[in-house]
Order: C-alpha cells, then structure tokens, then sequence
C-alpha cells in the first residue's frame, strides 16, 4: 500500500518520520476537552471549554492538577480516559492532511511511525480513520517507558525498528516531543497550528502536516 516506481521517487532527507498522535495526526482536543469536562461534570466541577482547552494542551496530568479532584491523580486519569474513549470513535477526526502527508512519505520510500503516550484507541483511531495501513511501526502506552521530554521512547523505536537518527525526525505538537527529539539525538518538529508554542527551540516548525514535504525531501 502506498507503493510508486522507485524512479519516480523524490530523494528524502529524512526517511523515518516519527510522529505523535493527539495534536498532530489527530485533532484530539476538542474530544479530549469534552472528556475533560464529562470529568469535571462527574465531581461537580464547572469550568469552561476554553480554560480546559488550554490546561490540556500542556498535557492531561497538568489539566488534572489544576483542579480540586476528590480522586487521586491515578484515578481521575483513568477516569478521564473512560469518558475520552466513550466519545472518541464518533468524535475524535484525524486532520485534514495527515493522510496526505503519511502517504506522500510512504510513496516516496520513506516510513511513518508513531510515539504517543494513548494506548489502543490510537491502532483502534487509524483503523477507523483508513490509516493504519500507511503506519510502519509504534510505541504506545502498551510499553512502559519514562515519558517524553525523556528520550527514552525514541530510543526504543529507533531499537526496535533499526531507525538510522541522522535520518529521522520526530514531529509533535508540543515542547516535549521537539525536547524528546533533542534529547533522543534527531530532528524536532513542532506542528503548532494554532500557535501555542511560537517560543519553542526546534529545528523546524510547521502551521500544517503537508509542510512537512519541504522538509524532509533534499
């Protein structure tokens, strides 16, 4: 699948392209805050969708945090992945170009991977979504690991699947998957269409998935 005539292909800088899941292959916040707010329902909390956008867009522990929870952080996590999953498969939508740009690798001789920190609703997303077929290998919550910025998952992909770094980029929606990326030894990008991390150090920055292309082709 995703196949073209080698002498057709154009030549890639990079080759591997390990993307995160929610916030940059998926639109995942706008479920994420509804689930957040299911959560909140829940205990009897009121907040709005735009403070709850922001807090998640740190990360789901950080949201967590912010308010007074009757249940430890454990249980309001799995708490608030119950309520994510139950809207996910109707709700939750990949962006509009991250076939695009995953087939455009795939047909020019690169491979697609993803790291993210979801569990199965991610294989059971792309499934739903037709994409899965384009994605050549994964690190999931299935496998545990120290959590981005840390390098430690990077490390394992690259282990797993024989990943050459000189010719990989990692590509997130957040500092810590371009942080990951530093400290894993390859390229960062930053996809941040809506210009939450406008300071952030990384090698690239990109506004939609298909700029990708300028990048990684020499």
């Amino acid at each position: 699948m995703g196949t073209t005539d080698p002498a057709n292909r154009m030549k890639l800088k990079y080759e591997n392209v390990i993307f995160d899941f929610d916030g940059t292959l998926s639109d995942t916040y706008p479920c994420f805050t509804n689930a957040l707010l299911d959560l909140l329902k829940y205990y009897g909390i009121n907040d709005t969708y735009e403070n709850a956008y922001a807090l998640l867009k740190v990360s789901v522990g950080h949201a967590l945090k912010h308010y007074d929870l009757p249940e430890d952080l454990t249980a309001a996590g799995k708490r608030f992945h119950y309520f994510h999953e139950l809207r996910a498969p109707s709700e939750q939508k990949p962006y509009p170009d991250a076939g695009e740009i995953l087939r455009f690798i795939r047909v020019n001789g690169g491979r697609n991977y993803v790291y993210t920190h979801s569990g199965l609703i991610v294989t059971k997303l792309l499934g739903i979504w037709g994409l899965d077929g384009f994605i050549d290998g994964m690190l999931d919550s299935t496998v545990t690991l120290p959590r981005k910025p840390a390098p430690d998952g990077l490390n394992w992909l690259c282990g797993k699947y024989g990943l050459d770094k000189s010719v990989s980029v990692m590509v997130g929606d957040r500092d810590i998957d371009t942080d990951c990326a530093r400290n894993a030894g390859i390229a960062g990008c930053l996809y941040d269409p809506e210009g939450f991390y406008s300071g952030t150090d990384s090698d690239y920055s990109i506004k939609k998935l298909t700029d990708l292309e300028k990048i990684i082709v020499l």
